[in-house]
């Protein structure tokens, strides 16, 4: 009996370390096809996305922390992949990560915002910079915008967003306003939404009462879950299916080894994220488009607010 019990418990060790050399194997895997430096092409201006190393950041200016883990930023794109279109940016969510304070920043910019497209030396709205430029070019454009240093870029189409959304069985929301689409209800409370339900509830925009405000609140609730779901060992049987949708539908400068730092230096700032809103600006029609204009004392307020989270 107790060979037996000795042989089923190697058995079951062995199968574990199999399982989680297949797992690092698979993740490594899918990192180096997701990578790419994003590069810009077919514009007046060559913009290319820096490609960091685990030693060195694009952000080499910056006060490191003392652990010589230095704040970094995210910029991430839910990009509306539209038919016989390059298509454009239905999301663009800033973070800054602060390792020292373990601090989080997170803004969401509207994508009607009337602001400089980098690269092309006119001004529109600031999701049409996908379509004139690609991910790339976006990147720049915000850059420019919040004035602060952009370290990592992540997109994902919005089809894979709703792919990986179910693949992780739901995000849990805790909803503040009962609303309803065209073919779902959201009522007040604690939600568990499949993919294409938290789809309409990010994107609903004109029955809100706070307006763009609250879409970004919304925004920033999935986007919690979803990142502490990521990050927590509950998903270990569901790694394979992650992997298989983030390879066919995300593209990013983060190399693996800057995930594997990401998880031991940042991951306790996931505790403490602050949103940051953009909430005094106008939204009006010029020549025939509807755009938002930021007020521009709140927008030197938010660049000081995430250069500052930067330090």
């Amino acid at each position: 009996m107790k060979k037996f019990i000795i042989i089923t418990i190697s058995i079951f060790l062995l199968l574990i370390i199999c399982y989680a050399t297949y797992l690092f194997l698979n993740v490594k895997a899918t990192m180096k096809a997701i990578h790419s430096p994003l590069t810009i092409e077919n514009t007046s201006s060559e913009i290319a996305l820096p490609t960091p190393t685990p030693t060195t950041t694009p952000s080499q200016n910056r006060s490191e922390a003392k652990n010589n883990t230095p704040p970094i930023t995210l910029l991430l794109l839910g990009i509306d992949q539209l038919q016989n279109s390059p298509g454009r940016a239905d999301t663009i969510l800033v973070l800054t990560v602060n390792p020292t304070s373990q601090t989080i920043k997170m803004l969401s910019i509207p994508r009607d915002t009337y602001t400089e497209i980098v690269g092309l030396n006119f001004y529109d709205k600031i999701n049409h910079s996908y379509a004139f430029g690609g991910v790339a070019m976006t990147y720049a454009t915000v850059e420019n915008l919040l004035q602060i240093p952009i370290d990592y870029v992540v997109s994902i189409n919005m089809e894979g967003f709703v792919d990986l959304i179910d693949t992780l069985n739901g995000v849990e929301i805790d909803n503040q306003i009962a609303f309803s689409t065209d073919e779902y209800d959201f009522p007040k409370g604690t939600l568990i939404l499949s993919g294409p339900e938290t789809l309409a509830y990010v994107r609903m925009r004109y029955d809100d009462p706070l307006g763009d405000f609250g879409r970004q609140i919304r925004q920033r609730m999935v986007v919690e879950s979803i990142l502490n779901q990521l990050s927590s060992l509950n998903i270990i049987w569901q790694v394979p299916s992650v992997l298989e949708t983030i390879r066919s539908n995300v593209e990013t400068n983060i190399t693996y080894d800057d995930m594997k730092t990401f998880i031991k230096s940042y991951k306790p700032a996931l505790n403490n994220i602050e949103q940051l809103n953009f909430k005094k600006g106008d939204g009006r029609i010029e020549n025939g488009i509807w755009y938002y204009f930021p007020d521009e004392t709140e927008l030197q307020t938010i660049q000081a607010e995430l250069q500052e989270s930067l330090k």
